[in-house]
């Protein structure tokens, strides 16, 4: 394990943890430690703002039904 990846930051870590390499392998094995021991800086915290607007389409779709031949509908 690099011992250079004890001293960096959460943020840190998730940018190295996509790379294919020894720096990347590493980077996974120290967030998994971390979590393990409940070590949290905060860097890599989601910041939500509450007073954002919610940019989402609520489309009331009617579900179309299909019936074969000679079945009578309920």
């Amino acid at each position: 394990m690099t011992t250079l990846l004890l001293g960096t930051t959460d943020k840190q870590l998730a940018m190295l943890k996509s790379r294919q390499d020894t720096f990347g392998k590493d980077a996974r094995r120290e967030i998994k430690r971390r979590k393990m021991v409940g070590f949290w800086d905060g860097t890599n915290a989601v910041k939500v703002d509450s007073k954002e607007l919610i940019d989402a389409t609520l489309d009331a779709k009617e579900e179309e039904y299909v019936y074969a031949p000679d079945v009578i509908r309920a």
